[in-house]
């Protein structure tokens, strides 16, 4: 099962304090109890069609160097669509995959969150090296063109749009959820936004083959 989750409505539902580009998001930013509940997916789902096909789109990473997407493969990782200018869902998003991670402890050091962005006109290399500088290297975001983006989130099922939220602004509705991928790089499970820790972490731990 797949939830979408609308970013510019949980941003009204909820008073967390949005996080902009020009803020390092930090495990310090972000609090779990901030975030509203949702229903987990279920670990049974097919995920066959999933990300296949794109190992030759090119992003660019933080550093500003382009990455083939296929040579990402070759160790577990988690994946994740969102935008530094979101107010409430890609923040703690990450914050709790980091968390289940420092939780697990040295056996998930390796392991790391691949970010894509579904805003690359705003998020900059810069900006997003300087967003997620707090992670100490756990979270590597990758921004590009918008034809290469749209490409790979489609692959993933992801669907999102740009919204107008007047005087010149825009936010980003998208389908929030994070993919747990194995070394070969196909998709092995999901969380879905608000997916309790424990769920996470057992999660997190059957990717690593631990327990």
């Amino acid at each position: 099962m797949r939830i979408a989750v609308l970013a510019g409505l949980l941003a009204v539902a909820t008073a967390l304090v949005p996080i902009g580009a020009g803020t390092t998001l930090a495990a310090s930013n972000v609090r779990p109890q901030q975030r509203p509940a949702a229903t987990a997916p279920a670990a049974s789902a097919s995920f066959e069609k999933l990300g296949q096909g794109v190992d030759g789109i090119i992003l660019t990473d933080a550093t500003g160097k382009q990455v083939t997407w296929g040579t990402l493969k070759g160790k577990p990782r988690v994946l994740f669509f969102g935008f530094t200018h979101c107010p409430v869902v890609c923040p703690v998003t990450v914050w709790e995959l980091d968390a289940a991670l420092t939780e697990i402890g040295p056996k998930a050091a390796d392991l790391k969150i691949n970010f894509v962005t579904l805003d690359p006109k705003r998020d900059t290399p810069a900006d997003m090296a300087k967003y997620f500088s707090g992670f100490k290297g756990r979270v590597l975001p990758f921004t590009g063109e918008d034809a290469q983006i749209a490409r790979l989130a489609a692959a993933y099922e992801i669907k999102f749009q740009k919204v107008d939220t007047g005087k010149g602004d825009y936010t980003v509705d998208h389908t929030a959820i994070a993919f747990l991928i194995g070394a070969d790089g196909k998709v092995r499970d999901t969380l879905a936004f608000g997916s309790p820790r424990e769920l996470t972490v057992t999660r997190l731990k059957a990717l690593l083959g631990i327990r």
